[in-house]
């Protein structure tokens, strides 16, 4: 593969809300991307649940996902980073771009390609493809899920033959990326069972990067993540290799 200088248009919401969170969100994003690919990012909105408004209301969060998904922010961001002249998107977010199932996700992709005449990849898109990547058919999840977003997971890899044998949420309503790093892990680790091909992390919120390889070893098996997975398929969509140290066995092959 090329191995020339390229730009990654990263879109994500901001359930963070502080600019400590985002920035350690970022750096996260960052680790999966090696020297020569630059990232430029812009956010979208995340209501902190404002009751009386015409955004989702407290406790719907699957609803937040679809408003998240179809409100128009997500391609108004790519517009918006197109004067930085990246050469492809990636939207990290999970949730709303597997909420809808498989459709949603697609014409999610497609809004943004039609906005800005780029191709685009998703966190769902891109797990999907490192599992058939890996050969995984059964898995294990670990997220900071409500359970109805959690059982919307399942209902989207099922859509797309990959069974999930065991998950684990751990019912956050939001404040999903101030996830201790140690708790997410400690959920992967609890989620695991033997007829699990791999685990698999979801939600774009969670600081993997420096442990991926290490539970891997611990648990003897592949770990997918959601930054790690998008990263992995952004790469490959800009003609480099995807191959980086400590990032999990999607980067060695």
């Amino acid at each position: 593969m090329a191995q020339n200088h390229q730009t990654l248009g990263a879109i994500y919401p901001d359930d963070m809300w502080l600019d400590y969170d985002i920035n350690r969100m970022l750096d996260e994003i960052r680790k999966y991307l090696p020297e020569q690919v630059s990232m430029v990012s812009a956010r979208t909105h995340v209501p902190m649940f404002q009751v009386g408004t015409e955004e989702p209301e407290e406790g719907s969060s699957v609803e937040l996902g679809i408003w998240l998904a179809e409100n128009g922010d997500i391609e108004a961001a790519a517009s918006r980073l197109m004067r930085l002249k990246p050469s492809v998107f990636a939207y990290y977010c999970t949730t709303a771009s597997f909420v809808q199932g498989v459709a949603g996700d697609e014409a999610l992709k497609q809004r943004v390609e039609d906005a800005t005449g780029l191709p685009c990849t998703t966190a769902s898109t891109a797990i999907v493809k490192a599992m058939r990547f890996l050969g995984v058919r059964r898995v294990a999840t670990a997220s900071p899920y409500m359970e109805d977003v959690n059982q919307a997971l399942i209902g989207f890899l099922a859509e797309c033959d990959i069974e999930v044998v065991n998950s684990n949420p751990l019912h956050y309503l939001q404040d999903h990326s101030i996830v201790p790093p140690e708790t997410i892990r400690e959920a992967a680790r609890r989620s695991d069972v033997p007829e699990a091909d791999a685990v698999l992390i979801s939600c774009t919120g969670q600081k993997t990067a420096d442990f991926i390889s290490d539970l891997e070893e611990e648990l003897g098996k592949p770990v997918v993540t959601s930054n790690q997975a998008t990263g992995w398929e952004a790469l490959r969509m800009l003609g480099v290799e995807p191959r980086l140290a400590g990032r999990g066995v999607l980067f060695e092959n």
